[in-house]
């Protein structure tokens, strides 16, 4: 129904709104996707987006290590604790 509108309403609206009009029209089958799959980035994204920023405040970690413990504390994964084993001699 909200793409019937669309087409009906999109020749005597604002230019501004026939561009965007367009746009739903052109990506009609992702915008259905989207609001009918339960699937959805939004995690993935925002970790990305969070690795990023603290690449941005960090201005460069002096090691690697650093900057990984840095992002695994940030998105609190919690990596598994492994023990040293000691070797008789």
């Amino acid at each position: 129904h909200f793409f019937d509108l669309i087409e009906e309403t999109s020749s005597s609206v604002h230019p501004i709104f026939q561009t965007v009009f367009r746009t739903f029209l052109k990506d009609k089958d992702k915008i259905i996707n989207a609001l009918e799959l339960p699937y959805s980035n939004a995690k993935l994204e925002a970790t990305n987006n969070l690795i990023k920023v603290i690449k941005r405040n960090a201005f460069g970690f002096r090691n690697f290590e650093n900057f990984k413990k840095r992002i695994l504390m940030a998105v609190n994964i919690k990596k598994e604790k492994t023990y040293p084993v000691l070797f008789r001699c």
